[in-house]
C-alpha cells in the first residue's frame, strides 16, 4: 500500500519522465544525463520515506535525522539550513544511483560511516572502513582529557595500544605541542586507515604493527600510553544492535567473558616490566571492569589512580599516573 505520494519501500522515486515529479520537482537534461531539481526537505522526506520499518525501529527519531542529513550532505552537498529553507537543489544521475545505493544499504543497517566512508572526530573527516572502529563520543571523551592535562606539556612522547583508524593518535599529535606519538595495531588492514588518515590529515605519527599480547614495544622513553582496547564481552553480542555487530570488527570489539581484563593485564604489565618511564595511563574501559582495572595499575606502582565517569554517568576512563 501507497502512503501519500511516497513509493512503495525498496522502489526509488526518481523516473525518468518529469511527470513523475511533484510540481515543485523539474527535470532537466536529456534522460542519458538525467538532472532533476527539488527542494532539499522533499527529497529529505522522500529519502524519509524510503526507510524501512526495522529503521525507524531501531533507531531514534534523532538518530534517523542525523543519518539523512549526513547523507544528503555528503552526496549534495546540502547543509540542515538548506533542508530547513527547501532549497531548491540539483541532482544528477550520477547523485540518484548514488543515494539509492545508500538508502539500500541503511536499510540493512549498515552505518552511515561505512556507507559514507567518514566520520568526524574532534572536529577532523576520518576515512573509515569496516577494518576498524567506528570512533565514539566516549572516545572523544578521553582524548579531550588527555589534551586538558597536558596542553601546557611540550615534547611528550606517546604509544596509542589499538589505534584502529588512528583517531586517537592523530587527534594527539595535532593538538599536543610537539609530540611525538606512535600508533600500535595488530591489523594491517587497520594500519592503512590509519596511514590515510596520517597523510589526508598531515600528522606526525610513526605505525606500529604488533600483537601487544605477544609483542613488546621498543619505545623507551615514553611519557604517556593510552589505550581503547577490546573490551565488550562476547556475550553481549546478543544485545547488540545489527549496526554494530554485523558490520564492525569483532576484533577490535570483544574479549572472552572468561577473560574480560586480558588486554588491561597486558598493559599493566608492559609498564611494569619494559615501559617504565611511562608516568601517564589512559585507558577506556567497560564499566563493569573500571574499579578491577584501576586496582591493576595501583599493584604496578601508579600512585594516582582515578576512574573516570563519562557523558552517561558511566564509569568509562581509568587515568593512572607514576
Amino acid at each position: 500500500m501507497r502512503v501519500g505520494n511516497y513509493p512503495l519501500p525498496g522502489q526509488w522515486f526518481f523516473y525518468r519522465k518529469a511527470s513523475y515529479f511533484p510540481a515543485s520537482c523539474v527535470a532537466l537534461g536529456e534522460n542519458t544525463k538525467f538532472l532533476v531539481a527539488i527542494g532539499a526537505k522533499e527529497l529529505y522526506d522522500k529519502l524519509f520515506g524510503q526507510l524501512t520499518d526495522n529503521v525507524h525501529a531501531n533507531y531514534s527519531a534523532s538518530e534517523v535525522n542525523v543519518i539523512l542529513q549526513w547523507l544528503l550532505e555528503y552526496t549534495l552537498k546540502v547543509s540542515q539550513t538548506e533542508i530547513l529553507l527547501n532549497k531548491t537543489i540539483k541532482v544528477s544521475d550520477q547523485q540518484h544511483q548514488r543515494l539509492r545505493q545508500s538508502i539500500k544499504r541503511i536499510n540493512r543497517e549498515e552505518p552511515i560511516q561505512y556507507i559514507l566512508g567518514e566520520c568526524e572526530f574532534y572536529g577532523r573527516k576520518f576515512k573509515i572502513t569496516p577494518s576498524v572502529l567506528i570512533p565514539r563520543p566516549e572516545t572523544e571523551e578521553l582524548v579531550q582529557f588527555i589534551i586538558q592535562q597536558h596542553k601546557n606539556f611540550e615534547g611528550l612522547q606517546v604509544l596509542d595500544i589499538g589505534t584502529g583508524s588512528g583517531c586517537i593518535a592523530i587527534t594527539v599529535a595535532k593538538e599536543l605541542l610537539n609530540a611525538t606519538v606512535w600508533a600500535l595495531d595488530s591489523s594491517q588492514d587497520a594500519l592503512r586507515v590509519t596511514q590515510q588518515n596520517v597523510k589526508e590529515l598531515a600528522a606526525s605519527v610513526h605505525l606500529i604493527e604488533m600483537d601487544i599480547l605477544s609483542g613488546i614495544p621498543d619505545n623507551k622513553q615514553l611519557d604517556i600510553l593510552v589505550s581503547n582496547p577490546p573490551y565488550v564481552l562476547a556475550s553481549e553480542a546478543k544485545t547488540m544492535r545489527p549496526n554494530v555487530k554485523q558490520y564492525e570488527p569483532a576484533e577490535a570489539l570483544f574479549v572472552e567473558d572468561t577473560n574480560p581484563l586480558l588486554f588491561y593485564r597486558r598493559i599493566s604489565e608492559l609498564c611494569s616490566q619494559h615501559l617504565t618511564t611511562v608516568k601517564w595511563v589512559y585507558l577506556e574501559v567497560h564499566e563493569n571492569y573500571a574499579t578491577e582495572i584501576a586496582d591493576l595499575l595501583i599493584a604496578e606502582s601508579f600512585s594516582e589512580v582515578q576512574v573516570v565517569q563519562d557523558m552517561q554517568n558511566k564509569d568509562r576512563f581509568v587515568v593512572a599516573r607514576r
